[in-house]
Parts: C-alpha cells; structure tokens; sequence
C-alpha cells in the first residue's frame, strides 16, 4: 500500500521524482529521459540500509547496490542488460566504502574472466585457471602480502585451501 506519494517533475523534463511509503519501506524512484539515458532507479530505504536498483526504460535491471550511511556497503551486482535474462556481468563485495571481499567479472558466456579479492580496498589476490571453461582456481598470484590478514574470513580460508 502507497502512501504519502510525492511527485516532482524538474524543470527541462528530463527527469521525474516519485517518493512514497510501501510496506514500511521508503521507495523514491527516479525516472531519466533525455537523448542519452532512458534509466528508472528505485531506491528503497529499511533499517538503515540502501537499496538502488537501476532498470532499463524497459524493466531491465542493470545493477543493485547498497549504501550504509552513504557508503557502498554489501554486494554490488551489474547485469547484462542485452541479454535480459538476469545474467550476471560482475558482482563486487564491498564493506564501509571500500572493496572488501571477491570482485569477480564473467563473460556472455558465464565463465569468469577476471577473479580478484580485496581487503579494505587494496587487491591482494588474484585467482587464477587454466582456461574459461574450467572454474577450478589452478594458481593463486598474491598482489599484497602484507594485506593478506586483512581479508575476509571465508577468503583468507578459501586461500589456505589453494596455498
């Protein structure tokens, strides 16, 4: 149920604001049109925590982010929005503001192309395999030894696992 729904439409068009409650969640969306974006972001707000999803004109989503007190804060998911079928085109884990976890980037094809991990911002690990097909990590290259503490907990495991 919608309530208390505020419209704000800005002065060259090119962009509308709607605010409202649903379900206890604060939703503002804002709709883009002009010749070089056609993009509807709805950004909710629960407890503290963020929510942006950005869509196509068309309903596609192109990327879900969360902020915590106006930091980047849990999974950042970008979509491949030609395919329009939920693939994923990278996803980034991210802790106060910083990269703090795996960031990892995949092809059309849904084989990763690219594994890194972070620890408070700074890349210390990149994993490394033989070929795209095959997602078994056969070489761990450590970037930042002196940062290798500071990972998170499941990836300093994971990497005692391939030392």
């Amino acid at each position: 149920m919608k309530e208390k729904q505020k419209i704000t439409k800005y002065p060259n068009g090119n962009r509308k604001t709607e605010t409202y409650i649903e379900n206890g969640t604060s939703i503002t969306k804002h709709f883009y049109n002009s010749k070089d974006t056609d993009v509807k972001e709805l950004i909710s707000l629960k407890d503290g925590m963020k929510t942006i999803k950005h869509m196509t004109s068309h309903g596609i989503v192109s990327k879900l982010e969360h902020f915590v007190e106006g930091k980047r804060h849990g999974e950042e998911i970008k979509y491949i929005v030609s395919k329009a079928d939920g693939s994923i085109k990278s996803t980034k884990v991210y802790d106060n503001g910083k990269l703090h976890g795996q960031s990892i980037t995949y092809n059309q094809s849904a084989q990763i192309i690219k594994h890194e991990v972070f620890a408070l911002g700074k890349l210390v690990l990149k994993y490394l395999r033989e070929n795209d097909e095959n997602e078994d990590i056969t070489n761990v290259n450590i970037i930042d030894k002196e940062n290798v503490m500071n990972l998170p907990t499941k990836e300093y495991e994971k990497l005692q696992m391939h030392s």
